[in-house]
């Protein structure tokens, strides 16, 4: 499993796990891209996107510690003062639960030692569309695993 299959699969469990308070409906997270609202009509769109920026450490076992960067778009409502409101309490909550579950080591279970998933930076609304109805934000994550 890729680093992208073993994040995407780890996010659409957070979003889909009732437990952690998301609102109900389907997260579509794509590689590389941000689907078209009419290929996936009334689904919570996302992409997840590489980063120029990775490091690989040798560690004196033999083995690479990665650090590697994502860039994750999360495509929400833009239209009125309210939803934008609603928006940042959801990437507050979305923050919250990728913390607890750092501290639980609820990280993805694919054959690497993970050390950590975290949003590395702010969450801001970095393309916005021309009719103001919804805006891409993006989501800085710094994935840490031995390998």
């Amino acid at each position: 499993m890729t680093v992208y299959e073993s994040i995407a699969t780890w996010l659409t469990e957070i979003f889909t796990n009732r437990d952690n308070g998301f609102p109900t409906g389907i997260t579509v997270i794509d590689l590389e891209n941000i689907p078209a609202q009419t290929e996936f009509p009334g689904m919570n769109l996302s992409g997840l996107f590489s980063s120029p920026n990775d490091i690989h450490t040798p560690l004196m076992s033999g083995q690479v510690k990665h650090t590697i960067f994502r860039s994750f778009y999360f495509r929400r409502n833009f239209t009125t003062t309210q939803t934008r409101m609603a928006n940042e309490q959801f990437f507050d909550l979305l923050r919250e639960v990728i913390t607890k579950y750092n501290l639980a080591f609820k990280l993805p279970n694919d054959g690497r030692k993970w050390r950590s998933i975290e949003i590395n930076a702010g969450i801001f609304p970095s393309q916005i569309s021309e009719d103001r109805n919804h805006a891409d934000y993006l989501i800085p994550l710094r994935l840490e695993f031995i390998a």
